[in-house]
């Protein structure tokens, strides 16, 4: 099948869309391909989205997807998976990071160089409530954070991954995942433009 396009797992309870996944990856694991490109379907954009971010090269976080999902599949046996998503958002992160310290030639890290965020992932609504300018210097604001740090609000903010997930993700610590996010939003709180505080309040909780 062509497609263009054990670290320890965080704790779970059993909600609607953990039994979705694990009847998902059953029927996987039983040589189901129509399990795998739903899986495909659900959470490609998502992934390309965030690998793009991470490799700062959507061509080469195209191919650490195709890689990923062709694992996936030569794989599916040995694999144990709980959370599709979360298994997915730290492969494809370890996948890319590997190349990417292929590419400097020095060992691999967690650490990325980059992470940019725009106002447009999160949603075409935001943009329709505030102005070029106000729009201008909240991506300013945004820029100004660590890079750790708009990853983090990236996973939990933007794609709805837990403290947990994230911080196993990231390679970091949940206490350090917390304290980046508190860093964070109170560096932007601190800003002084009221407009500015109002459409930060909606990006982050909205």
């Amino acid at each position: 099948m062509s497609f263009i396009h054990s670290s320890k797992f965080p704790t779970y309870e059993i909600d609607s869309v953990q039994k979705q996944d694990i009847e998902t990856w059953n029927n996987l694991k039983a040589g189901d391909k129509k399990a795998l490109s739903f899986i495909y379907t659900k959470y490609f954009d998502n992934l390309y989205n965030y690998g793009a971010r991470i490799a700062a090269d959507g061509a080469l976080a195209e191919d650490c997807i195709q890689d990923l999902f062709i694992e996936l599949w030569t794989k599916r046996e040995a694999l144990s998976v709980r959370n599709i998503k979360y298994y997915l958002y730290k492969s494809l992160r370890r996948k890319i990071v590997y190349k990417l310290a292929g590419k400097a030639r020095h060992a691999e890290t967690n650490d990325l160089s980059s992470f940019e965020i725009e106002l447009s992932d999160k949603t075409h609504f935001l943009n329709q409530q505030i102005n070029i300018e106000i729009q201008k210097r909240l991506t300013q604001l945004i820029g100004t954070l660590t890079t750790k740090q708009k990853e983090a609000i990236f996973l939990i903010y933007y794609d709805g991954l837990s403290y947990d997930e994230a911080a196993s993700i990231m390679g970091l610590k949940i206490k350090t995942i917390y304290n980046l996010i508190h860093l964070a939003i109170s560096k932007l709180r601190d800003q002084k433009n009221t407009l500015c505080l109002l459409s930060i309040s909606f990006l982050l909780f909205a």
